[in-house]
């Protein structure tokens, strides 16, 4: 048997010119996506001695996940506020887009009003909580927005009437997410 390099040179031409199809350069693609996925997944760094990531004092506490990530602060909860007065106006914004939130504001005396998200109204009805119309109320709140020092207080839990409605968890999320759940 002797070797032709021109009949092994067609042969390669024939099959290169098969694999030029559009399924061909889409599973060519597909791997290639394949490829970087698996890549990415990988950990940074491996230890030489036992082939084996991550590498002993790599900075990571559990599997591949670093200590700290560049960039992100760490959660540091909303310290929770007192409030109390004398509600001087209700309002609801957002019934016309299915989130409606009830807020009011409170007159505590010092001279300027506070604003206080409450709930939605259906949620202050359906666990019983009483009318805010010039009632006299107090609870505690979160302020998220540190910037501004006059920014709405979220309402944790709000006394209305002796009643004691509780609205939101520890964090600030909001009780009326998890009903029907």
């Amino acid at each position: 048997m002797t070797f032709r390099p021109e009949a092994l040179l067609e042969r390669l031409r024939g099959t290169v010119a098969g694999l030029a199809s559009g399924q061909a350069v889409l599973a060519v693609g597909g791997a290639c996506l394949l490829v970087l996925v698996v890549t990415a997944l990988l950990p940074d760094r491996v230890d030489t001695a036992t082939g084996r990531g991550p590498a002993a004092g790599a900075g990571t506490t559990v599997g591949i996940l670093p200590a700290a990530l560049p960039g992100l602060s760490p959660f540091t909860p909303a310290t929770p506020l007192q409030f109390g007065g004398r509600v001087t106006q209700v309002a609801s914004f957002g019934n016309d887009v299915g989130w409606g939130q009830v807020h009011i504001w409170i007159d505590d005396g010092t001279g300027a009003l506070r604003e206080i998200s409450v709930a939605p109204q259906s949620y202050l009805n359906q666990i019983g909580c009483p009318s805010f119309d010039g009632a006299r109320v107090s609870g505690i709140g979160f302020q998220f927005d540190l910037a501004r020092p006059t920014a709405e207080l979220y309402a944790k839990t709000i006394v209305v009437g002796g009643r004691t409605c509780r609205l939101r968890d520890d964090e600030g999320l909001a009780l009326w997410m998890n009903v029907g759940q």
